[in-house]
């Protein structure tokens, strides 16, 4: 069996720009971000490959999955050029600012133009005004995802819990802002335990857990859940609808990185993944339906009845509700203490 290794994943990376160049003549600048740059790019021996492609026309998609193997696919995001027109602003982008720091991700160039686009983005990128306003565009985004929660009783329990997730991940994000990039799907609670330990706030790892049900995982719970799970990933990848992240190439991302951590020490962390594909899953299987129409798909009532067993039914909202909102104002006191710290306010 063929070893995959990093120095491998970056050749199949230029193999496949190299065939991109030929076929297209309006391509600035290709760079690499993510996992691939680093030690930890496998879980479950699978992997992507995150691509930024950048356009001097307007790219044909903004993202799209291409299969390299059964356990690894290529992830790439088109750009056009002028989204770099004011790069320094970047240096506030928990996301594209850390990719575009990191020189060795660099695969094609046009006169050095990505090389400069990088310099700019790199000078002051760690000062603390442009830290805490990275990690305040999560605060900020966590908090208007929670006001949401209370709007009115008639929105779908699957959007709140939408919006519930989607709120606890800008949270979290913000933390990790902090000392790092933003956190990833696979890794994200693998990854948060270290984030708030640089911010001397671990007692936060335990609220996240109580927060979104991490503390009722079991291996007879993953054991339960995995084969509907695998069901629903493989029916939304065949749907026209399916979203870019399920795509079928991404199937063992998701699948064998989950079996691995539930197999180690890292049970808890397959909630995460977990989540955040099934509400995608949810979705995609409305697509097309008549917005007057309530009736669950099998696959929301399905997720829901997962949500539930982590602790998630609609007469709970309002202990939910005020739990997130604990949690988002001790994030909030941690932004005010860095202010402080460093003579921001």
């Amino acid at each position: 069996m063929m070893l995959i290794t990093q120095d491998l994943l970056i050749d199949i990376t230029k193999d496949y720009i190299n065939r991109l160049l030929r076929q297209n003549n309006d391509i600035v600048a290709c760079y690499l971000t993510g996992s691939v740059l680093g030690d930890q790019a496998f879980i479950g021996g699978s992997t992507d490959i995150d691509l930024v492609v950048v356009h001097k026309e307007d790219p044909p998609a903004p993202r799209e999955i291409r299969r390299v193997k059964s356990n690894i696919s290529l992830d790439i995001v088109h750009h056009h050029q002028s989204l770099y027109t004011f790069h320094r602003r970047m240096r506030q982008d928990s996301w594209l600012g850390y990719a575009l720091r990191n020189h060795d991700g660099i695969i094609y160039d046009t006169d050095h133009w990505l090389e400069y686009i990088q310099a700019g983005v790199d000078a002051q990128f760690d000062s603390p005004e442009n830290t805490h306003a990275r990690a305040l565009k999560f605060a900020d985004d966590a908090r208007r995802y929670w006001f949401a929660l209370d709007d009115d009783d008639e929105t779908p329990f699957s959007d709140w819990l939408d919006l519930f997730f989607k709120s606890v991940d800008n949270a979290c994000n913000a933390v990790a802002a902090l000392s790092g990039p933003g956190l990833t799907q696979r890794r994200f609670l693998l990854d948060f335990p270290a984030r708030a330990e640089a911010v001397n706030q671990m007692p936060l790892v335990g609220d996240l857990a109580r927060l979104i049900g991490n503390d009722k995982i079991s291996v007879d719970f993953y054991n339960q859940w995995r084969p509907v799970w695998e069901t629903r990933l493989v029916e939304c990848s065949q749907s026209p609808h399916c979203p870019p992240n399920l795509h079928k190439a991404r199937k063992a991302y998701f699948l064998d990185c989950c079996d691995a951590l539930a197999q180690s020490d890292n049970l808890f962390a397959v909630l995460w993944p977990m989540t955040v594909t099934w509400r995608q899953i949810a979705q995609c299987s409305r697509v097309g339906l008549d917005e007057d129409d309530t009736t669950e798909t099998e696959a929301t009532t399905d997720w829901l009845s997962f949500a539930s067993q982590i602790g998630f039914e609609p007469a709970q909202k309002n202990i939910k509700i005020r739990e997130l909102g604990h949690f988002i104002e001790k994030i909030q006191n941690i932004l005010e203490d860095y202010q402080r710290e460093f003579g921001l306010l």
